[in-house]
């Protein structure tokens, strides 16, 4: 079996030549590019950094109408969730639209690691729609991972979000409450993403958009009840955290 980096170094290539005839093809399309620093790299109330600081980078390129596909690089600090990885890669494609007051999108997501030990890579459906009430942006979105030997199952994630503007300032207040759920297969390895089962998160942020960067400041929480996790390496960082972090976009 091929090692995860070189897995990685041919799904990067691959991207690499989508991105590069889309961009030949269609010069007046600009991709878009933004670079992240947070204390600690959270996805849906985990950490994906073993609570250290982090550093990300996201490419979104347009393709043709309504389809894109986009690469992003996070630093995961040889996160013990993801078998030690030095960093991960989300490589999606995407399809968004809008209907009247509804927007909607759905992509495929392949996430790959980097630096880790054993199988780490998984495959993932998202998708999602969302409208503006007033002055509130409001998504509900879900994400399911088929049944995979990384993941040992299959996983089911689903969230409700919520985001406003305080009118005549640059801040901006966002909230979200999310559930992950799925099928075991292997107890063991359904650990890394649902440590103890199925469990749910949430959060509030805020960002204050500053002429060359927004500054954010978020806090992270879960009812995932220690007692109930049976792999200790996948115990730590799940509580309530608060996180900082700097958004720059080119």
């Amino acid at each position: 079996m091929p090692s995860t980096t070189t897995i990685f170094a041919h799904i990067l290539i691959a991207a690499t030549s989508l991105i590069a005839a889309p961009l030949a093809a269609q010069a007046q399309s600009s991709p878009g590019v933004w670079l992240d620093v947070v204390s600690d790299e959270r996805v849906r109330g985990l950490s994906w950094s073993d609570g250290k600081a982090a550093g990300q980078i996201y490419v979104d390129v347009p393709i043709e109408g309504p389809f894109n596909i986009s690469a992003q690089a996070t630093t995961l600090r040889g996160a013990v969730r993801h078998g030690g990885a030095d960093a991960g890669f989300d490589l999606a494609a995407t399809y968004s639209d809008q209907a009247n007051l509804v927007r909607w999108h759905g992509s495929v997501v392949g996430h790959v690691f980097a630096g880790g030990q054993g199988d780490l890579d998984y495959v993932e459906l998202q998708g999602g729609a969302g409208t503006t009430l007033g002055p509130v942006d409001v998504d509900i979105l879900a994400s399911y991972a088929p049944s995979q030997d990384t993941l040992g199952g299959s996983n089911f994630y689903r969230r409700i979000e919520a985001r406003a503007g305080i009118w005549g300032t640059p801040v901006t207040v966002k909230a979200h409450f999310g559930r992950s759920s799925g099928h075991v297969d292997d107890i063991l390895k359904s650990e890394r993403l649902r440590p103890g089962g199925s469990y749910n998160d949430w959060g509030l942020s805020a960002e204050y958009a500053l002429p060359i960067m927004t500054l954010s400041l978020g806090y992270s929480d879960t009812d995932i009840a220690r007692d109930q996790i049976r792999f200790p390496a996948s115990a730590a960082h799940h509580d309530a955290a608060f996180v900082a972090g700097a958004h720059f976009q080119f």
